[in-house]
């Protein structure tokens, strides 16, 4: 993740957008019966090692050019956990001239698991990552994702790319060395000369560029995926329990208005997994006072649910679509080739955003050109990883999703998300809300 999201991000999309009938609600007459929403936001990250000061440093900032576009104050605080707790936490005041929320955010913390992962020996990383591929290649899932997303089924096969690059490369130095030190060293010492330059040579690239390139992040996470799907993650199940726990106790206390869980990339698919405990626990989960939703953006759900192996992600996954009370919507982009764009999560199959399934999730167009500017979108459109975190980035422009509206906005998470448009339309110049 990177903050270089240049200085034009609080710029553009500034022009009112109040429609001719709408009229705007009297300063003071704040929405949610005249007092301050309060919103509980609990976040699962994916496949990402990333100290949580990072993701604080880079909210506060995205905050602030949420606020800018839109017209509202926000105030974020400092870190507020003192490390006992599974999650990062801050509260974040916002407000418009007529409205006022407080959401407390989290972040479930996991990034010392995938840092284990990421302190391991690079001949221990290929192994097991490119383990973890064959699994999905041998499980059918690689030919699923083809038929879902072509562009991810370009992704799976990036590792092999990259690797038989560097393998090249390698092959190439030792053929070098093997004929110049032929013509001076005994077969055997050349051969071996050779075999030592062409191995130092792959994993000198495997380290860089492999690294800067994301091979390496790559390949844990299908590692880490394969042992999930087969039940070999005893300290990522128990993680999880820890997150149910958290989630449960949440709703138990009914302190807020609403929760609004969100689960991005490989988070998506273990958010199930903690919703799916929750509900052991506590079976009427989302139909108290508090209202229970869940966000699922650059969400890769069908990677391990399209795996023959793949039964636990599904029963997870439509539990928890037809969970009473529980509102479920997807954000998809195009323009990620990470998430599986136009492809529901739970039946399996190619759909539209016009033609809605009748099972949850709502799948929703989340229009990355609409988001940013044109030269902002050109000079990312090599940068795979970046546009994949863009969910979670504040806009350059108002569009239909911004996910800090979805934190720090006024409208529910219901509302807000069963309108195409979403925000657009919904507010004056001046940050105030239409009626």
């Amino acid at each position: 993740m990177d903050r270089d999201d240049g200085p034009e991000a609080a710029a553009g999309g500034t022009a009112p957008d109040v429609p001719a009938h709408g009229a705007v609600v009297a300063p003071g007459a704040a929405p949610q019966s005249g007092r301050t929403l309060r919103r509980l936001m609990l976040f699962f990250p994916g496949h990402d090692p990333t100290e949580m000061d990072y993701h604080h440093g880079r909210f506060a900032n995205q905050a602030e050019r949420f606020g800018a576009l839109w017209s509202v104050k926000v105030r974020v605080s400092p870190r507020l956990d003192n490390g006992a707790q599974p999650y990062a936490r801050w509260e974040i005041d916002a407000n418009g001239p007529n409205w006022s929320t407080r959401t407390d955010y989290r972040i479930l913390r996991w990034e010392d698991i995938i840092q284990t992962l990421d302190a391991r020996s690079d001949p221990v990383r290929l192994w097991r990552g490119f383990g973890g591929l064959w699994d999905f290649l041998h499980g059918g899932a690689a030919r699923g994702y083809f038929r879902a997303s072509p562009r991810y089924g370009a992704f799976f096969f990036f590792p092999y790319l990259i690797a038989a690059l560097f393998l090249t490369a390698g092959l190439a130095a030792g053929g070098l060395v093997l004929w110049g030190a032929g013509l001076v060293l005994p077969a055997p010492l050349a051969w071996a000369a050779a075999l030592a330059a062409g191995i130092a040579t792959f994993f000198s690239l495997f380290r860089r560029p492999g690294r800067d390139w994301r091979l390496h992040q790559a390949l844990d996470d299908w590692d880490l995926a394969r042992d999930y799907l087969h039940d070999a993650t005893p300290v990522v199940d128990a993680r999880l329990d820890r997150f149910a726990e958290v989630l449960v106790e949440a709703v138990r206390a009914g302190e807020q208005d609403e929760i609004i869980l969100v689960g991005h990339s490989l988070g998506a698919t273990l958010m199930l997994g903690v919703i799916d405990r929750a509900l052991d626990r506590e079976p009427a989960l989302a139909q108290g006072r508090t209202r229970v939703n869940l966000l699922t953006c650059g969400a890769t759900i069908p990677k391990l649910a399209l795996h023959a192996k793949g039964g636990k992600v599904r029963r997870q996954a439509a539990r928890v679509a037809q969970t009473p009370g529980l509102t479920w919507v997807e954000y998809q982009a195009r323009h990620d080739a990470i998430n599986f764009y136009k492809f529901h999560p739970v039946t399996l199959r190619r759909t539209s955003f016009d033609q809605p399934e009748a099972s949850q999730p709502l799948l929703r167009n989340a229009n990355i050109k609409e988001m940013l500017t044109h030269a902002k979108l050109r000079r990312l459109r090599w940068h795979a990883m970046r546009l994949h975190y863009q969910f979670l980035l504040a806009n350059e422009q108002k569009a239909p999703y911004d996910y800090f509206m979805f934190a720090l906005g006024p409208l529910a998470f219901a509302d807000l998300s069963s309108r195409p448009e979403g925000p657009v339309g919904r507010f004056a110049a001046d940050g105030s809300l239409i009626a």
